[in-house]
């Protein structure tokens, strides 16, 4: 069945995403993915890339999604909180991601990262230092979240990220709150 409306690179890493969290990274194919979309392979190589280029695609749509989500609290330490769950929970929503990740979805990390700097200004750090305490927020979320989608059972212990979530909080707040 051909297409009546033309065809976008945003439905087809929409559909990218459908496909990824209802049948996982198996049923990420162009056979697949021409039937749900009801076009050519031709089509989605031509508008999404080859197969790294439309997975760099997807990752990216899935982090501006879980943008959407995350909002300040009234004060540092709950912004960093609500930030890190926030990524944290969503990342886990789409253990695909594990699977995915590369340093070429920098750009779609840097994205969410920014937000968190942007926040952090609001509750009165300078712009380099909030830069920094962002990085490193960002750095302990992605990577604990990845370990725990990679070892299932190793280290995936919410009491675990929530313990040490505290202590970097607490750190954070002692070495860099605002005066």
């Amino acid at each position: 069945m051909a297409r009546r409306d033309p065809l976008t690179v945003e439905q087809i890493h929409a559909e990218g995403l459908r496909v990824l969290d209802t049948e996982g990274l198996a049923g990420l194919n162009a056979r697949n993915l021409t039937s749900r979309l009801a076009c050519s392979t031709k089509t989605i190589y031509q508008l999404a890339g080859n197969r790294d280029t439309m997975i760099r695609g997807i990752v990216a749509t899935a982090f501006a999604e879980m943008d959407l989500q995350f909002h300040p609290g009234p004060d540092l330490p709950t912004t960093v909180r609500n930030w890190a769950r926030t990524l944290h929970r969503e990342m886990l929503a789409h253990p695909w991601l594990g699977t995915l990740m590369t340093t070429a979805d920098r750009d779609a990390t840097v994205a969410y990262v920014v937000r968190l700097v942007d926040a952090l200004t609001d509750h009165g750090l300078r712009r380099r230092t909030a830069i920094a305490v962002a990085g490193n927020v960002g750095h302990w979320t992605v990577g604990t979240t990845l370990l725990d989608i990679r070892a299932p059972g190793e280290w995936d212990h919410p009491e675990r990220f929530e313990e040490t979530l505290d202590w970097l909080v607490r750190g954070i707040v002692q070495v860099h709150a605002p005066e």
